[in-house]
């Protein structure tokens, strides 16, 4: 079961045992409340290693540290975080690139990209510069941040195929593709 419906379900059946009692609705806020929240685990490879954070209260993703940096001989470096995780039943991690990344010439290889839940090695990212995919130069120190992490419940996709492409429905927008409006 999803962590929604194991919640939703909480709330309904207290809400059906407690009846109408003075601080139901409190504590199915309380319940439901549970949905703003994401446990993750996380193992650090040692007690040097830094925790995600967000920078400023609101953001929506937390900044990821550098812990060790390796350079390949095809161009490609590697900032290792020391993070490993196991992210709770359908959630996913997606990284991204910082936006300070636009202030360099690196290039997050594979951005954004997505740690799956049955995933346990290192957190890693790999940065190859624009102007010289060949040359291995490190944009950022062991410290700095390097990328940004955001974890979401995901969806099962079941495709519901229809006989028609009219059956999918008509919009505004239609069949309008690349540059349909006009900017």
């Amino acid at each position: 079961m999803s962590k929604i419906v194991d919640v939703l379900t909480s709330a309904i059946t207290l809400a059906v045992q407690n009846g109408r009692g003075d601080d139901l609705e409190y504590m199915v806020k309380d319940v439901l409340s549970q949905l703003d929240t994401c446990y993750v685990k996380v193992w650090r490879e040692d007690e040097t290693v830094k925790l995600p954070t967000y920078a400023k209260p609101g953001d929506a993703c937390m900044d990821v540290y550098v812990h060790s940096i390796e350079y390949k001989d095809d161009g490609r470096v590697v900032y290792h975080t020391g993070l490993h995780f196991a992210l709770p039943k359908d959630y996913e991690m997606e990284i991204r690139p910082r936006s300070s990344n636009t202030k360099t010439l690196a290039v997050m290889q594979n951005a954004p990209g997505t740690l799956d839940g049955g995933y346990r090695g290192e957190l890693m990212l790999v940065h190859r510069q624009i102007d010289d995919p060949t040359s291995s130069c490190a944009e950022y120190s062991v410290g700095d941040r390097v990328a940004q992490i955001l974890v979401r419940r995901r969806e099962r996709i079941v495709w519901d195929e229809v006989e028609t492409q009219d059956t999918l429905g008509a919009t505004d927008r239609g069949e309008g593709g690349f540059g349909s409006t006009e900017k």
